[in-house]
C-alpha cells in the first residue's frame, strides 16, 4: 500500500518550486499524479492535513483520486478545509 500525504496549502503546479524554495508546505496536482503513477494500481491511503487553497488545483486532485484504478482510502488528520 502506498501512502500519499496532502499537507499545507493546495497550490497550482506552477507554484510548486516557489513553495519548495521558501520551505512552505504545499501540495499540487503534479505531486499527487506522480504518487498515483508510482502506486501503479495498488491500494492507496491518502492522509490529509490541509487548510485548503486553490479551488481548481483541489478539484484536479479530487479527480485524480476519484479516477484512480486502485482502491483509495482517505484519512483526515486534524484539518481538511475547502480548496
Amino acid at each position: 500500500m502506498k501512502i500519499i500525504r496532502i499537507s499545507g496549502m493546495i497550490i497550482l503546479d506552477d507554484y510548486e518550486e516557489i513553495c519548495e524554495y521558501f520551505g512552505i508546505p504545499a501540495t499540487c496536482p503534479r505531486k499527487i499524479k506522480a504518487a498515483l503513477s508510482e502506486a501503479n494500481g495498488d491500494e492507496v491511503e491518502v492522509e490529509i492535513n490541509s487548510g485548503g487553497g486553490h479551488v481548481f488545483a483541489g478539484f484536479e486532485i479530487f479527480n485524480l483520486l476519484k479516477t484512480y484504478a486502485g482502491k483509495v482510502t482517505v484519512k483526515i488528520y486534524s484539518l481538511a478545509a475547502s480548496a
